[in-house]
């Protein structure tokens, strides 16, 4: 037996919380000496102190965890729940790691802006196998065009495809509700219809010619687009451009699990020289 200061030792917790999970009833002492009042511990009580311990990190309360003890709630069942708890700790530094990214992109763009890489040009119009809905933001995004890389080609075949295209039909950018269409530009035949789901079917049509188009790469996360759309929207301003039609992205590179920051996307506006005289009148 060990008494609670080499007891703590060994567990590498303080003797203060052993004296509070005694108090509370959660651990007590293997024996505790009438006499003396020492407290003293034994080698077996280990197994039942990690259990504690790992229920509290998984966020249960005291309370909670006194319940699963009393139940005896079996090594597997802990260590499932404990792979859930991981897995959702995982989920939150990457939720924060994509924030802290985004404050990282605008902070840059205080520093000031570079002359952008913009290139206007003609686009042909072109054969678009795509399905059109509201996404609930950027990770519902992904996993649909995860859904259509992995569904399209062995239906379509690889060589009649060009790249996985987004039109943004969002007429007000709202993170929670992206009015978005998904597919591939396609320069063969295709089959009338290719099922994701069955609520979700890409159907072929035209994606209309554009005689201006004004474009820029963006490479990196595609949360941090808005830098380079802040860039482009510059240059616009500068050369009397005015967007006169719904923005097209491709993705030539595409942001795969992982990899996102080796993602690579051509963001396109369609655009009219303004009058500038007509704009102030």
């Amino acid at each position: 037996m060990f008494r609670i200061g080499d007891f703590s030792r060994i567990a590498q917790v303080s003797g203060r919380l052993l004296r509070y999970y005694d108090e509370i009833g959660l651990l007590s002492p293997d024996f505790t000496d009438p006499q003396t009042g020492y407290r003293y511990y034994s080698a077996h009580q280990l197994p039942r102190l990690n259990r504690i311990l790992v229920l509290k990190e998984m966020g249960l309360s005291l309370e909670q965890v006194a319940r699963l003890l009393d139940q005896q709630t079996s090594t597997e069942e802990i260590r499932g729940m404990l792979t859930l708890r991981k897995a959702q700790i995982e989920r939150t530094v990457q939720e924060e790691m994509a924030r802290f990214r985004n404050i990282e992109s605008r902070l840059q763009q205080l520093d000031g802006l570079h002359v952008p890489d913009v290139v206007v040009k003609a686009v042909p119009a072109q054969t678009y196998l795509s399905l059109r809905d509201v996404l609930p933001g950027l990770d519902a995004l992904r996993r649909r065009v995860e859904n259509i890389v992995a569904a399209v080609p062995p239906r379509v075949g690889k060589n009649t495809l060009s790249m996985i295209a987004l039109v943004i039909h969002s007429p007000i950018f709202d993170p929670e509700a992206l009015d978005i269409e998904v597919g591939y530009l396609v320069t063969g035949n295709v089959p009338d219809h290719v099922i994701l789901s069955e609520e979700h079917i890409l159907t072929p049509r035209e994606l209309p010619a554009v005689d201006i188009m004004a474009t820029i790469v963006h490479t990196g996360p595609v949360s941090e687009s808005h830098a380079s759309y802040g860039l482009l929207a510059h240059w616009l301003e500068a050369n009397q451009y005015h967007i006169v039609g719904t923005g097209r992205q491709l993705l030539m590179q595409l942001p795969l699990p992982g990899k996102e920051d080796a993602a690579v996307m051509e963001l396109q506006l369609p655009v009219t020289k303004r009058d500038s005289s007509a704009f102030f009148r």
